[in-house]
């Protein structure tokens, strides 16, 4: 098979020899041999980030041209999606057949415009509904609003969200109403929200703005009738101008005072976010997020945390909830507190203590030492994140845990410590899975 390796983003390992043992076992697939190749640098800590990514672009490649039946091709396409500019050509070669992963290696090269919209639009007919999607997804021209709306309701999932995608990027006014009854009775939740955030792109358009009383007002039907998820999309969306001048701006006060759960904090999020000038729904929102921090359920408190401002009434009830022994509660508390100077080196020191229990625990089910490991492992991709070289050890020691999420986020947080290439090991990893997600994660890292 023809390989091109002149993307780009990639440009700076051209001086780096592709052509090495290493690289030609990981174009073959040896996972045995490559892990021999690259022990001894490895170990000696001698293999470069340019050198990782290098071979993180032959086994991924390797791993979506080889995959043998559908159903695997398709995944190592979607674990692939982060770094598909890297994979272009993989993903060009695996569209050849027409199966599943090929639709999907073509969706994904089409929204990173590597498809051209004529190439696309040619599959507008295609028996294949999964191949159909992908002609459906470039229907977002002036005249192709008849065939956009009627794709909106077409019987397979896969075209509706094509079109919901498509109608967000078209910003066509005529759109809404189909895409509300979308919001509101599309037998797939994930629809709903997609057809909600289609709209919010389309309110903010001039030739949406007459009608934007009029959806703030269709807004508050759907947060009566939603789920959580959509209330969390309908926030946002009375948040964005013109909405939020037109019925929106009441209808968030209203929530922010009398609500609690997801939904409303979502609403206290965009609105500390986007109306902070705003004193009175600014205050309501601060109030709401220290509240939910202080006597919220669990999963309510951790939303709090990721909404909060290291700043007054939050930031106490954030140093608060980081004295607490419930572990879920704490690692978040901690990692924001690294946001305030006066918390930042007692939030690092708490942090590095957590983060050092459980590392050497063996894997097992899922007792108060399963709970122990996960909290650690967050804790040390705070650090991470943070730029602490002093827990990459314990990072590493990671790479070896028995369960793939546990070495995939230690791959995550090498990363992020700029050190993706101590992860390389990973690349010979016996879970296809892994590999590609670990092939992907140092792609990324390379772009830095």
């Amino acid at each position: 098979m023809r390989h091109r390796y002149a993307l780009g983003v990639l440009a700076s390992l051209a001086v780096i020899s592709c052509g090495n043992p290493a690289y030609r076992a990981a174009e073959r697939g040896d996972s045995a041999r490559l892990k021999t190749e690259i022990a001894g640098k490895h170990e000696r800590g001698k293999l470069s980030n340019d050198e990782a990514a290098c071979l993180a672009r032959a086994v991924a490649t390797r791993e979506l041209v080889s995959a043998k039946d559908d159903t695997a091709a398709t995944s190592r396409v979607r674990e692939s999606r982060a770094c598909a500019a890297e994979l272009d050509d993989a993903l060009e070669e695996r569209m050849k057949k027409h199966d599943g992963a090929g639709a999907e290696a073509a969706l994904a090269r089409l929204e990173d415009g590597r498809l051209s919209e004529g190439d696309a639009r040619d599959y507008l007919a295609d028996p294949d509904d999964r191949w159909r999607a992908v002609g459906t997804r470039a229907l977002h021209r002036e005249d192709d609003r008849t065939r956009r709306q009627q794709a909106i309701v077409d019987p397979s999932p896969r075209v509706r969200r094509s079109a919901i995608r498509a109608a967000a990027e078209a910003k066509d006014a005529a759109d809404l109403d189909l895409l509300y009854e979308t919001a509101r009775v599309d037998p797939e939740p994930l629809l709903r929200n997609e057809a909600l955030r289609a709209m919010s792109q389309i309110l903010r358009a001039d030739s949406a703005k007459p009608r934007a009383a009029e959806h703030a007002n269709r807004l508050r039907d759907l947060w009566t009738t939603g789920d959580d998820a959509i209330r969390q999309d309908v926030a946002v969306a009375w948040a964005l101008s013109p909405v939020f001048e037109n019925g929106g701006r009441e209808a968030l006060r209203v929530e922010l005072a009398s609500g609690k759960g997801p939904g409303a904090l979502a609403a206290a999020g965009v609105i500390l976010r986007t109306q902070p000038k705003d004193a009175e729904l600014a205050g309501s929102a601060s109030a709401l997020v220290t509240r939910t921090i202080a006597e919220g359920s669990r999963r309510d408190r951790l939303l709090a945390l990721s909404i909060a401002r290291p700043t007054g009434p939050e930031l106490d009830a954030m140093r608060k909830a980081a004295k607490e022994e419930d572990l879920d509660v704490r690692v978040p508390a901690l990692a924001r507190l690294l946001d305030s100077k006066p918390d930042h080196d007692a939030a690092m020191k708490d942090l590095e203590t957590i983060a050092g229990q459980g590392v050497t625990t063996k894997a097992g089910p899922p007792t108060e030492d399963g709970r122990l490991r996960e909290a650690s492992a967050r804790a040390r991709l705070a650090l991470a994140q943070a730029g602490d070289l002093r827990i990459q050890a314990w990072i590493e020691q990671d790479l070896a845990a028995s369960e793939p999420n546990r070495r995939l986020g230690a791959a995550s947080a090498l990363a992020a410590l700029g050190r993706p290439a101590r992860a390389v090991m990973l690349l010979a990893d016996p879970d296809a899975s892994v590999r590609t997600r670990a092939a992907c994660t140092m792609l990324v890292a390379s772009r830095r």
